[in-house]
C-alpha cells in the first residue's frame, strides 16, 4: 500500500477531549451500531483522539496513542477510505497492536480533510468482531466525514485566532510596562523610553484591526508623528510563492482597494530583501532609495528601512518598509524604533490572515473542499 500524503509534523488539535468531537464520535457509533468510534488525528508524531466513543482505559483518558497502534495511518497517508471485515485476516494489521490489545477487529475509517488539502485524520468506527460494513453504512461515515473535515478546520482556526489574540495582548501589556519601566528612569534611558511608548500604543491601537487595510492605515497612523515618516508599505507573500503583493497608504491607494503593486520574492528591492533574509534592510541615501520611486511615491525619495515581520500561521510571510521624503539620518534609535514595531505589526497581521481565512471557509460549500 503506497502512501500519496506525507504525515503532518504535529496534530492541528492536543491530546485531550473535546465536547464537539466526542459527539461526533459518539454519532458515528450510534448510526453504524458500533460498539467504538474515534476522531483520529495522525502525524509523525503519533495519534490522538480529540473525539472517541467506547475507547478503553487507559486510552480514553490519555487521548493518544504511538503511530505502531494505527489502522488510521493508512487512511491519513493514502487519503482513501478503509473497510475491513476483519483485521486479523490482513497480514499489514493482523500482529498490530490494535488488533492484539484492544480487539479491534473489524474497521471502516474516512480521511478528514485540512485546509490545504491535506489529509490530516480519519473518522472511524470499530467492531470487536468480524463485520461486513454495507454500503449505506459507509455512505453515512462519509457524510459524516464531510461534517467532522468542516468542524475540524473552523476548530483548528478558532484556535490559532485566539493564540493570535493571546500573544497580542501579552504583547501589548509587556509593551506597556516597559514603558512604564522606561520613563521612571527617562532621565537615563529616554531613547528607550520614547521606542517602548511607540510601541505601546502602536500594540494597544492594533487589537482592533480587523483587515489589512485597518491595519496599514493604523501604523501609518502612529510612525508619522514620532519618525517623521511620510510612507508605510506592507508586504505579504505565500509561503513558496515567487510573488510579494504590496500594499500601500499611499493617497492613490485608497482604504479597502487591495494591494497596489507586486514584487518578486527574489527582488533586490528592501521590502522583498527584508522578507528573504529576514533582518532589517537600511537604504539610507537619495541614490539608493530613488531606484524605486514609482513604487515607494516618494518624489525625491529618502531613506527607507524594512524589517521582517515573524508570523506564527505557517502560510504566508511579511515584511514592513517604513520610508521619509527628506535626508533623514538612520541611527541606531530610529532603527531600534522599526525593528521593534516588527513583533506587534507581525501579530496583528496574523490575527487578521487567520480571521481571512475564516470567513474564506464560511463561504465553502459543505464537505472537504479537496476531495
Amino acid at each position: 500500500m503506497s502512501a500519496a500524503y506525507q504525515l503532518p509534523t504535529w496534530a492541528v488539535l492536543p491530546a485531550r477531549a473535546d465536547a464537539t468531537f466526542d459527539r461526533l464520535a459518539r454519532s458515528a457509533a450510534e448510526a453504524l451500531r458500533a460498539p467504538r468510534a474515534l476522531v483520529v488525528l495522525v502525524s509523525k508524531a503519533g495519534q490522538v483522539f480529540p473525539g472517541a466513543f467506547g475507547l478503553p482505559e487507559p486510552w480514553a483518558s490519555r487521548r493518544s496513542m504511538p503511530l505502531s497502534h494505527s489502522m488510521s495511518k493508512w487512511v491519513a497517508t493514502s487519503g482513501s477510505p478503509l473497510a475491513l471485515r476483519d483485521a486479523r485476516e490482513h497480514a499489514e494489521f493482523a500482529t498490530g497492536p490494535s488488533v492484539q490489545e484492544l480487539d479491534a477487529v473489524a474497521y471502516a475509517g474516512m480521511p478528514l480533510w485540512g485546509v490545504h488539502g491535506q489529509p490530516i485524520g480519519v473518522l472511524c468506527v470499530i467492531d470487536t468482531s468480524p463485520r461486513d460494513w454495507t454500503e449505506p453504512e459507509l455512505a453515512a461515515l462519509h457524510r459524516m466525514a464531510d461534517d467532522s473535515s468542516r468542524q475540524l478546520r473552523f476548530r483548528v482556526i478558532e484556535l490559532a485566532e485566539q493564540e493570535a489574540h493571546a500573544v497580542a495582548v501579552r504583547d501589548d501589556s509587556a509593551a506597556q510596562s516597559a514603558a512604564e519601566a522606561a520613563r521612571a528612569a527617562f532621565v537615563l534611558a529616554e531613547a528607550d523610553a520614547d521606542r517602548a511608548r511607540v510601541v505601546a500604543r502602536l500594540s494597544t491601537a492594533l487589537l482592533p484591526a480587523e483587515t489589512l487595510p485597518e491595519l496599514l492605515h493604523t501604523v501609518d497612523r502612529l510612525v508619522r508623528s514620532p519618525l517623521g515618516a511620510t510612507t508605510v508599505l506592507l508586504g505579504v507573500a505565500e509561503v513558496g510563492a515567487p510573488e510579494l503583493q504590496v500594499w500601500s497608504t499611499a493617497s492613490r491607494a485608497p482604504r479597502g482597494t487591495g494591494p497596489v503593486a507586486c514584487l518578486r520574492v527574489d527582488d533586490a528591492h528592501p521590502l522583498a530583501a527584508a522578507m528573504r533574509e529576514r533582518h532589517l534592510v537600511a537604504v539610507a541615501t537619495p541614490e539608493e532609495a530613488g531606484a524605486f520611486p514609482g513604487l515607494l511615491e516618494l518624489p525625491g525619495a529618502g531613506p527607507v528601512l524594512a524589517v521582517h515581520l515573524p508570523l506564527g500561521q505557517h502560510h504566508s510571510d511579511a515584511a514592513l518598509l517604513v520610508g521619509w521624503r527628506q535626508p533623514r539620518r538612520l541611527d541606531a534609535p530610529v532603527r531600534a524604533v522599526v525593528t521593534d514595531l516588527a513583533r506587534p505589526v507581525g501579530h496583528a497581521l496574523d490575527r487578521v490572515l487567520l480571521r481571512d481565512q475564516r470567513l474564506r471557509l464560511a463561504e465553502l460549500p459543505p464537505g472537504p473542499a479537496q476531495a
